[in-house]
């Protein structure tokens, strides 16, 4: 049997956190949520994730911002961070992509076919 893959989501909308969850879960991933960008940074750095999932704008530190500090460390590089964000400014996805996260999935989403896609 495979070992469950931990997965770190981070949203400051909790209608977001209960329903991406849900559809985590169901695809078999353990999920530890959080709602806020210093969180998601604190979480990260004491506890080993196989994936982040972060949502753009968050209060504190924002998503994209998250990203960059965590890649700046080499123990990160081999970590897939994907946002799931409603950015709609010119060039967000290119900016994510930049940053080295891993993709973009846009609101409004389908929850069970996101763990299939955090799978990918």
């Amino acid at each position: 049997m495979a070992p469950v893959m931990h997965v770190l989501l981070a949203d400051d909308d909790e209608s977001i956190l209960v329903v991406a969850r849900l559809g985590l879960r169901r695809a078999g991933f353990a999920v530890t949520a959080v709602d806020d960008g210093a969180s998601a940074l604190a979480q990260a750095r004491a506890t080993a994730f196989d994936a982040l999932i972060l949502d753009w704008s968050m209060p504190d530190i924002e998503g994209i911002d998250v990203c960059r500090r965590l890649l700046a460390d080499p123990t990160w590089t081999k970590v897939p961070i994907l946002f799931l964000t409603a950015a709609s400014h010119d060039g967000a996805e290119q900016e994510a992509l930049a940053a080295g996260a891993s993709g973009v999935i846009a609101k409004p989403f389908d929850p069970m076919a996101l763990g299939e896609q955090v799978k990918q």
